[in-house]
């Protein structure tokens, strides 16, 4: 049966923590019941392969009956023709005749550094100084810069020369090696590929029908970053979401649909099993159907087999013992012994059953690999067996002794044997042991099946390391170091799962770096209110709080603050719940000035009995609004707290205008003696506040640190 190749593009991407899903779409032409779709990458997971067909006409689609995946060696590219050898030689004789150029101008700058003026000689004691032409000294030193700056133009202009003749011999070496090597399909080509067979119902109309292949593949990872502008005429801001992707699948997305997920595809996780309530008298729990074990006698469903078979095998033996050539056809009757054996293709031994049954029990725990053995195909062309039979040397080569071979990264992590029923296979008739019952077929027999027809001349591969590389080579992306104030998407996404969609196309290519797109953007109400705390520091600053637009939490990331269009400061966030409250610092405003003076005096009272030193602090802060607009204003101060067990009282006295006590629970670090103030400040208005507050202690004591608690 003839296999048709189609064309796929990659038209969706799901990013996870670690690793990505994609999904090709390809159109159907003609209502082939067997197509392939080639060119996937060798890193891809076998056992997330999804297919489906999609269409958009009132006819049934088409139902993708079996799935299988395996390995594809490209075609052979006819090779260049190889450069001569006298060209190489002149090539290289060309960039030797340039460096030694290079050497002798190098040589020639030292000579000419090394010519110094000299310094005007030393006269005689009482004698006129000797002559010491000037013009002759000035012609020495500039001949001296000339002849550098000649030296130093020419080195610059031979040097481009050099870089363009080294590149002319390095290309005629590339085209001599890969003429020698294009007859050689390398490892690195080898690509996977998914045959898909189809069923149709009714007529076998495939206009506007495509199949979608879905598959997981390791080797990407993502972060966020936002970016926020806020416009202070209308209050509102506007929270653009971007991500920053790295990802090394061996494919490029090219104009991909992208979604963002914190989830972990490849997690363990088990469906809670409901008790049901009774209410009545007690009885006992009834037990748990067990798996229904296999009918006994399944043997007997191959007597007739058997019996035709050796029929055949004697009627075989008599024909070569009367010197006869030709063999009596019995292939006629096999298809029927076939389909025979296909009815049954669902019993089991009761002996397999249980085994079956334990391996999957014990897969919960444990870690399998589809690689446990290295697999060694040789396809020669020149091979008589091929041009006989039209096929290739196949080989199955257990590991050596001593060597454990390599398992692929990802492809070894949570595989259960319950995900493989796609490969299990019914065994031979031939095979008195295995036949009528269902066996996991190694992946590498399958990979065999689709790579002994390709006629292609090959070195030795070994397939399993092959894909182990190919792994352990897209994994590498996931040790490049996030970048600055980024986070682990899986670690502050906690035990809660997010996905996040992308509102237009993007283009990120499979290089192993860091690539920011934009994901999607939302406008919400912003409340600008401003805090002060003057008795650290008198400027205020500005502080946008607003809602999370999104129906998703904002993970904590990096943000970039743009206000009015101009950019303010780059800050960090934390992780915002959905529809939850954020705030984003914005800097110093200049236009709200605040000024604080303090005042103090002592008094004594309570001269009758005990006598107190009252310390009385008096506070004004004045707060002058130059902005266009009104602005509220918060002014926090903190009074001073006695110690435990101190003899010490502190007492409000006057406050104006009104403030409330404050303990920063925003923050979940209470403090004590807290107070603010919430003012309106109109624009161009200037307001005042003030506190009085008065500390008492016994006559001769003093405060630690000084009586006067205000600078």
């Amino acid at each position: 049966m003839t296999v048709a190749q189609l064309s796929s593009r990659i038209d969706r991407v799901k990013v996870y923590a670690s690793g990505a899903t994609v999904t090709r779409v390809a159109e159907l032409q003609k209502a082939d019941e067997q197509v392939e779709i080639a060119g996937l990458p060798l890193a891809l997971d076998d056992s997330s392969v999804r297919v489906r067909v999609e269409t958009e006409a009132e006819n049934h689609p088409a139902i993708a009956t079996d799935v299988r995946v395996g390995l594809a060696v490209p075609e052979a590219v006819e090779p260049e023709k190889p450069p001569a050898e006298q060209e190489l030689r002149q090539a290289q004789k060309e960039v030797q005749r340039l460096e030694n150029t290079i050497a002798l101008i190098d040589n020639e700058i030292e000579v000419l550094y090394y010519l110094d003026v000299p310094n005007r000689p030393e006269g005689e004691k009482d004698k006129a100084p000797p002559p010491s032409p000037l013009n002759t000294r000035l012609a020495l030193a500039n001949f001296q810069d000339e002849q550098v700056r000649t030296r130093i133009a020419e080195k610059r202009e031979t040097t481009e020369k050099l870089r363009l003749a080294q590149e002319n011999y390095d290309s005629l070496l590339h085209k001599q090696m890969l003429a020698s090597t294009a007859r050689e399909a390398k490892p690195h080509e080898l690509r996977k590929t998914v045959v898909v067979k189809l069923s149709y119902e009714g007529d076998k109309a495939v206009a506007g029908q495509r199949l979608l292949v879905e598959y997981f593949v390791p080797g990407a990872r993502w972060t966020p970053t936002y970016v926020c502008r806020l416009d202070s005429a209308n209050n509102t801001a506007s929270i653009a979401v971007r991500a920053l992707i790295c990802q090394r699948t061996g494919e490029d997305w090219s104009g991909v649909s992208l979604e963002l997920s914190t989830a972990n595809p490849q997690a363990w996780c088990e469906l809670p099993e409901l008790h049901s309530l009774r209410w009545g008298r007690t009885q006992s729990r009834p037990q748990k159907a067990g798996r229904r074990l296999p009918t006994v006698g399944a043997e007997a469903l191959f007597a007739d087999y058997d019996r035709q078979r050796e029929a055949a095998q004697n009627a075989v033996y008599r024909a070569e013992a009367i010197g006869q050539n030709q063999i009596p056809r019995v292939q006629a009757v096999l298809p029927d012994l076939k389909r025979t054996v296909q009815k049954f293709s669902e019993i089991a031994s009761e002996k397999q059953s249980r085994s079956l049954y334990t391996s999957i029990s014990q897969e919960k725990a444990e870690k399998k690999t589809l690689y446990d053995y290295n697999l060694s195909v040789n396809l020669d062309m020149r091979s008589t067996t091929n041009k006989r039979e039209g096929g290739s040397q196949l080989s199955l080569r257990e590991p050596a002794p001593n060597k454990k071979a390599k398992s692929p990264g990802l492809l070894v992590t949570t595989t259960k044997l319950y995900r493989f029923y796609s490969l299990m296979r019914m065994g031979e008739a031939d095979n008195r042991e295995k036949r009528g019952k269902l066996e996991i077929a190694p992946q590498q027999e399958i990979y065999l099946e689709t790579i002994k027809q390709q006629q292609v001349d090959t070195r030795l591969f070994e397939i399993g390391e092959l894909i182990a590389w190919a792994v352990d080579l897209a994994e590498k992306c996931l040790n490049v170091p996030l970048p600055p104030d980024c986070s682990n998407v899986r670690t502050v996404a906690d035990s809660f799962d997010y996905a996040y969609k992308g509102d237009s196309r993007v283009d990120i290519p499979s290089d192993g770096q860091f690539h920011s797109v934009a994901l999607t953007s939302n406008s919400t109400e912003v409340d600008l209110r401003y805090v002060v705390v003057p008795g650290l520091d008198t400027n205020v600053f500005r502080i946008a709080q607003l809602r999370n637009p999104l129906p998703a939490p904002l993970l904590a990331g990096p943000a970039d603050v743009y206000v009015n269009g101009e950019y303010i400061l780059s800050t960090n966030i934390a992780t915002v719940p959905a529809k939850g409250q954020m705030e984003l610092g914005l800097g110093v405003e200049q236009g709200i000035k605040v000024a604080r003076n303090t005042t103090y005096e002592e008094g004594r009272s309570g001269e009758t009995l005990v006598a107190f030193d009252e310390l009385r602090h008096h506070i004004t802060i004045d707060i002058t609004n130059r902005l266009s607009r009104d602005a509220r204003i918060e002014v926090r101060e903190c009074l001073p707290i006695p110690a435990q067990n101190a003899k010490v009282d502190v007492a409000i006295e006057q406050v104006r205008p009104a403030w409330e006590e404050y303990k920063q629970e925003e923050r979940q670090v209470t403090i004590k003696g807290g107070y603010r103030w919430q003012v309106e400040v109109a624009s161009g208005e200037n307001k005042s506040l003030s506190v009085q507050y008065a500390i008492k202690i016994f006559v001769e004591n003093e405060l630690v640190g000084g009586n006067r608690r205000e600078p």
